[in-house]
């Protein structure tokens, strides 16, 4: 929850800059100005473009539907092209809770043929069903169970000639659809209790259905299982458990079919038979042999009898496999006829398989972090999505090449659900990922990452107790130079340096600098060249650019010095502390001294017992420098002589004598911080053009404006966000994005450039066009320059004219290096219904022409 771009400029909208020149005095015509502005930039960011970014290489389920693939991962459900014409094949479309699905969880996928509708079973959001009439959701209100308003969680979904089945961890809910109406109709629920006991266990954990119709269900105490025609009648349910059947009841527990046989796994053990429900002739594969000893995370049957069965232990609270072998898989077609994959071996990478499909012309793997598999012969070809590495990210920042890098930690000594994956990079449109599995990295737990002034990347660990550590994470810090592809790792013993010919970690450097202690808080490349590292628990150090100590320092009136925040505004530090002594401040612009005489202590008492998740220092047009603080009490303001708070009740509050007075109240019907909604600032940024972004922990991100004084609010109900809570937030001056980091993935908002390289005019084109300017989408037609949709740099002019050839009006180019047109000439009138004519010139006198068609 960190934010690393830190720039002062100012936004230049043309009425206001004109009423100053026209000396039209600010406080007489100050609402009419507020208002004006407020709609200005409401209506650049509402014609502004959205972009999410979501991890789909963690894959739960695949189906073959509709000559395409489509499979459900933890970043959504992915529709790809047709295997059988290319491979790898193209991602066509997917689906996340932007498109109206209710979760990006998906854990399972069946299509529906005689409906073309397809249905993603979430982990707890019930079931989104994708149709070309558009997207229904099925939850605890319209067909599925729940308990005490705890929705069901979908385990598997599969459709039988008319039915659907659905299995959860509450019982099985039975669905059809009927002639005439869209939406399926709940036929029936079926548990424990209303079959009297013949669904031996309510928690289904696998569902098959075989090709005599009966259905297999799968608990923790035994599988029941029942023809398809017979669910009402409670004596037509069986049970196969320790009692009756060789198969031991436990978990978890997998099931396989295919036209003639039926195949279980418990835990480490397969039992195999025909589809002949009374029949005592099992087969069983035990662990050792032919098995590996391992936990089966996924199996198989294929055409000719064969099972496929994959190793892996699920561990549901931090979303992520562990596994005792180094075999993938071993495939089975008697106790003494089987072979084992290794994992980096004929095509396929380390990542646990999830899913083993059989498509009937091969198998296909569903991995854990590798995307899909599709058999080849005796090899096997991949698909690997290009996507970040993860979806919950950490911290946000941007390098001199204008990549964006995001981290995956958490403060905790154990891996977080979704999350401590290690770095992901975005350049260009590509994405590579920097993880322990594949890179010199130390950790994949990284809370932080910040840029130098010499461009090299440095991520910060959270790692106290790394004895023993399963995952083999090393605490201290790494430091990359992409440009030479050299690596360092510092710690509390000195300077190492990775060696490429050994693939390990060279010796200490004798004589280099020391951290103070390994578990990093916090990275912050400060303006003046140096890099300051937040040693938690044992105070900070700050390095030159030739990585020598300069100065190590503890933060005053904090006893533990807990530093998780590091902020530089070029005259100042700011530190920010775990609950330990809350913001502290070096108030000048040399480093700081431990028993220094320019420490600053904050004197409201929310600031004393807090933690700190961003600072932004903004000059202001009414009141000048101001310090902005989000913290975990609130957030704060600091002009350099009073303290001031925010609030969703009253604008601000000013300290005074000890408390807090009112200050400024709203404006009736003025938007309010965080939508009124009380939440927590999480994050914080300053963009170039001098608005302050605040994302919040449950309600996702205020925009303020110093020169408007106004908030504008931006949520999942009425935004592309993949979640309430905004975990960072950056800046990318070359696209003009602001990036806002979440729990569930990155989201990209396109609110204006600071950097143009386009060099010249290539392809002019109005968007939309018809352009009806009295629909709410269609406010603006926005004229660009294509591919790069982005103007040359320099001065460049759009001139409007009717179909006459009369002069309309004269465009001034935007802060997202385009034109936007609002149907009015230059009077401020409404333009007529009819055909324009637009020419845009550079300074070098290059032009291009075009149509708009302007419908009233």
């Amino acid at each position: 929850m960190k934010t690393h771009t830190k720039l002062t400029f100012f936004l230049v909208v043309p009425n206001y800059k004109e009423m100053l020149s026209n000396q039209i005095s600010i406080v007489a015509c100050k609402p009419l100005l507020l208002l004006l502005l407020v709609l200005v930039m409401a209506a650049f960011l509402s014609a502004a473009s959205w972009n999410t970014f979501t991890n789909t290489n963690h894959v739960y389920d695949l189906k073959l539907a509709a000559n395409s693939i489509i499979y459900g991962s933890w970043g959504g459900a992915v529709k790809l092209s047709d295997p059988a014409l290319i491979w790898p094949p193209v991602q066509q479309q997917i689906w996340i809770t932007k498109d109206g699905i209710s979760s990006n969880e998906i854990r399972s996928i069946e299509y529906i043929p005689s409906s073309t509708s397809v249905w993603f079973g979430s982990y707890n959001s019930g079931i989104s069903i994708v149709s070309p009439s558009g997207i229904q959701v099925i939850d605890y209100t319209n067909g599925l169970p729940s308990a005490n308003n705890i929705p069901a969680k979908i385990r598997k979904i599969i459709a039988h000639e008319s039915r659907i089945f659905v299995a959860t961890d509450l019982g099985l809910s039975e669905f059809s659809y009927i002639e005439g109406i869209n939406f399926p109709l709940l036929l029936h629920q079926y548990n424990s209790q209303n079959t009297a006991g013949g669904l031996v266990n309510n928690d289904i954990e696998d569902m098959a259905i075989g090709s005599n119709g009966y259905l297999y269900l799968a608990t923790p105490v035994g599988i029941s299982f029942i023809h398809a025609d017979s669910l009402d009648i409670n004596a037509a349910w069986k049970t196969w458990n320790s009692s009756s059947t060789p198969i031991m009841a436990g978990s978890p527990i997998r099931l396989s079919v295919n036209n003639d046989m039926i195949a279980i796994s418990v835990f480490n053990t397969v039992y195999q038979n025909y589809q002949y429900p009374m029949s005592q002739n099992w087969s069983t594969y035990y662990p050792s042999s032919p098995l590996c000893n391992a936990e089966i995370s996924a199996l198989g049957l294929d055409d000719d009898n064969g099972v496929y069965i994959a190793y892996g232990s699920w561990n549901e609270d931090l979303l992520r496999y562990s596994r005792s072998t180094d075999t993938l898989f071993t495939y089975v077609k008697s106790s003494d006829n089987y072979w084992h994959q290794p994992e980096s071996s004929n095509g396929l990478g380390t990542a646990t398989i999830s899913k083993i499909v059989d498509s009937g012309d091969g198998i296909y793997l569903c991995s854990w972090g590798d995307g899909i598999y599709r058999q080849s012969g005796d090899n096997w070809k991949s698909y690997y999505a290009n996507c970040i590495g993860f979806p919950k990210i950490t911290d946000i920042a941007i390098d001199q090449n204008h990549a964006i890098w995001t981290s995956s930690g958490y403060i905790s000594a154990t891996p977080t659900r979704k999350g401590s994956l290690g770095i992901s990079r975005l350049s260009g449109s590509s994405w590579t990922s920097y993880n322990m599995a594949n890179s010199p990295i130390h950790t994949d737990n990284v809370i932080s990452v910040a840029v130098d002034q010499q461009n090299r990347k440095w991520f910060g660990t959270w790692a106290i107790n790394t004895n023993n550590n399963p995952l083999g994470w090393k605490n201290g810090l790494s430091v990359l130079d992409d440009s030479s592809d050299i690596w360092k790792y510092f710690n509390h013993e000195g300077i190492r340096i990775f060696d490429d010919e050994l693939n390990t970690w060279g010796p200490i450097i004798p004589g280099s600098a020391r951290l103070l202690g390994n578990t990093i808080g916090d990275i912050c490349a400060d303006q003046a060249g140096n890099v300051l590292v937040a040693c938690y628990d044992h105070g900070l150090v700050v390095f030159d650019e030739n990585d020598n100590l300069i100065q190590s320092f503890e933060v005053a009136n904090s006893n533990n010095q807990r530093v998780l925040y590091i902020y530089h505004s070029g005259d100042k530090y700011f530190f920010g502390t775990y609950n330990d002594r809350g913001l502290v401040i070096w108030n000048h612009n040399s480093l700081p001294e431990t028993n220094g005489a320019h420490w600053l202590i904050p004197p409201p008492p929310q600031l004393s017992n807090c933690e700190v998740y961003g600072i932004i220092t903004v000059n202001t047009p009414y009141e000048g420098k101001q310090h902005w603080i989000a913290a975990s009490t609130g957030l704060f303001m600091w002009n350099e002589v009073d303290w001031y708070r925010y609030d969703t009740a009253i604008k601000r509050l000013k300290y005074t004598n000890g408390n807090w007075q009112n200050e400024t109240l709203y404006y009736v019907d003025e938007e309010r911080l965080f939508g009124s909604v009380p939440t927590i600032p999480s994050a914080i940024l300053l963009d170039p053009f001098n608005r302050i972004w605040i994302g919040s922990v449950g309600n996702g991100f205020s925009v303020y404006d110093p020169q408007t004084e106004r908030f504008v609010n931006y949520f999942p109900a009425n935004s592309p966000l993949l979640s309430p809570y905004v975990t960072s937030l950056s800046y990318d001056p070359l696209n003009g994005l602001l990036l806002i980091g979440s729990p569930e993935g990155l989201v990209t908002l396109e609110i204006g450039r600071t950097i143009i390289t386009t060099e010249k005019l290539e392809n002019v084109i109005a968007y939309p066009n018809p352009f009806y300017p009295a629909r709410a989408d269609h406010r603006f037609v926005r004229i660009s320059n294509y591919p790069e949709n982005s103007m040359p740099a320099g001065k460049n002019q759009c001139r409007i004219y009717d179909s006459s050839g009369a002069l309309v009006i004269i465009l001034e180019q935007n802060v997202f290096a385009r034109f936007h047109w609002n149907g009015k000439n230059k009077e401020g009138n409404d333009c007529g219904t009819g055909i324009y004519f637009f020419v845009v010139s550079d300074e070098k006198g290059n032009s291009q022409r075009g149509k708009i068609a302007l419908i009233r």
